[in-house]
């Protein structure tokens, strides 16, 4: 099962309504052709990784306030550090599916779902 996978269960079973795109430039176009709340990125991805897609959205007049976490299985400071340089609110590796932490970032990003 792919992470994105695994982020879609988890904030869809909390009543989030989710949308998954399978690269970089995917998850480009979709960003500009639809409205959303929060934007939850990897940083390696084909087409475009999660840096750049992050940098776009955050210089974009548009969507420079749209709310991004990236999870990565890079526990690297420098990795951290770029992607928060870069606009991202949180930077999360993926250990943090072992409990809260990404249900947590989401809640103090976006509140609760509305249904």
């Amino acid at each position: 099962i792919t992470v994105r996978e695994v982020e879609r269960k988890m904030l869809s079973a909390r009543g989030y309504e989710v949308d998954v795109a399978v690269d970089g430039m995917e998850a480009w176009n979709t960003v500009r052709a639809n409205d959303y709340d929060l934007i939850v990125s990897d940083i390696d991805m084909p087409r475009m990784n999660g840096f750049e897609l992050v940098e776009n959205i955050k210089n974009d007049p548009n969507l420079r306030q749209l709310p991004v976490i990236i999870v990565s299985y890079k526990d690297r400071e420098e990795d951290r550090i770029r992607g928060l340089e870069v606009g991202a609110d949180y930077y999360l590796t993926k250990g943090s599916f072992k409990d809260e932490t990404l249900i947590n970032a989401v809640l103090d990003l976006i509140g609760e779902p509305e249904y």
